[in-house]
């Protein structure tokens, strides 16, 4: 016999561990109107299905009793199906094929958080301004749907991490597109402190229970976790001197976050991908400095760093390699560079239509073509 609403209520509140109260609490009801509910003397005003669809994080067809029990191994499927559509090079019409497919499993499962988070960050690429897949056509109405779907997971989910990072994301396009007073009520839902981490508070945990080594472990990725950041933000600095072409510090920020990357890297065998940044590669930023100083040789001889650290990084490619540094060596082999398409990445970067006035110039074509000869270790 089918199960009534109110019956799958009860079942997925129980599963959850929530009292009537505190479902009531998120809705914004009466425990007593959950009562009526589970007990089938009422059902949900239409308005109340999809935030408790949301809370339960199933989609409203369960609510209904029109899904099987292999909605998440369909929910994997869709994703892996989407970002199957990513081919490296990774292109914006690519990216767009990937968003297009976590729609449609987004528009069958409306409340999936794992849907919602993947349709957030695939849609930001598309409608972030600054993003190297900013899809000018279709950007601004991305960014109204990931407005909507990152609403639905701030006011309803429990989970802090998903919260914070729908926050991220609405921080940074209520920005791009002006909507600057709502992007800094986003910004206000962060912490201010820098130490506020999963791995710094388990590192605690494991000093008391006297268990070092477990202690040193979620240090050293609490450690990896605060480098990246501090890359990032000298790196913005860099780009700020730019745009206001005040170039001379501009290339100071630039190389300060080459010489820290090469403090932390002193002990590895290659340069890892820390020079490669969301923003751009840190050797192509510096290249572009030197060219609006005129300085074509020191552009030059920064692009041939450039490959000569990747083409290493491709030509040592180990997937199982971890880092060396006793300060870094528990972090496991996840900051490593993984991806074989990494060579794709390398030719992207030449392409840069900064380096248009040296692209006849032959060292330029001598980097070109070791840049396209290289070959991934198999």
């Amino acid at each position: 016999m089918k199960e009534t609403m109110g019956q799958i209520i009860k079942k997925l509140r129980k599963e959850r561990n929530l009292t009537q109260e505190d479902l009531a609490e998120q809705l914004g009801v009466t425990a007593q109107a959950i009562s009526k509910w589970e007990n089938d003397y009422g059902l949900p005003d239409i308005s109340q299905v999809i935030p408790l669809a949301t809370v339960f994080n199933v989609s409203t067809d369960v609510l209904f009793g029109f899904c099987g029990k292999n909605e998440t191994d369909e929910i994997k499927k869709i994703i892996a199906d989407a970002y199957s559509k990513i081919t490296y090079p990774k292109t914006k019409e690519n990216v767009k094929l990937c968003y297009d497919e976590i729609e449609n499993g987004a528009e069958k499962y409306p409340n999936n958080v794992l849907l919602l988070h993947h349709f957030l960050e695939i849609g930001a690429s598309l409608a972030y301004p600054e993003s190297p897949y900013y899809d000018a056509e279709n950007g601004e109405s991305i960014y109204k749907k990931c407005i909507r779907k990152a609403n639905i997971i701030i006011k309803n989910s429990r989970n802090v991490p998903d919260i914070l990072r729908a926050n991220r994301i609405m921080c940074l396009l209520h920005a791009a597109y002006g909507s600057f007073a709502i992007a800094k009520s986003h910004a206000e839902e962060f912490p201010k402190r820098s130490d506020m981490t999963v791995y710094f508070m388990k590192a605690n945990i494991s000093h008391f229970e006297k268990d070092y080594a477990s202690e040193n472990r979620f240090l050293q990725n609490d450690l990896i976790h605060h480098i990246n950041p501090m890359i990032d933000d000298i790196v913005n600095i860099g780009l700020c001197y730019f745009r206001l072409e005040e170039y001379e510090k501009a290339e100071f920020a630039y190389c300060q976050a080459l010489d820290f990357i090469k403090l932390i890297c002193q002990k590895e065998d290659s340069f890892l991908f820390f020079h490669f940044r969301e923003k751009g590669d840190i050797y192509s930023l510096l290249a572009e400095v030197y060219l609006k100083q005129g300085r074509v040789d020191d552009a030059l001889i920064t692009l041939e760093k450039m490959v000569n650290c990747d083409v290493n990084i491709i030509q040592t490619f180990v997937l199982e390699k971890s880092m060396v540094s006793p300060l870094l060596c528990e972090v496991g082999p996840n900051f490593y560079v993984k991806y074989r398409k990494y060579k794709g990445w390398l030719l992207n970067k030449l392409k840069n239509p900064a380096f248009d006035e040296i692209r006849s110039d032959e060292r330029f074509v001598k980097l070109q073509t070791k840049a396209s000869e290289c070959r991934v270790r198999q």
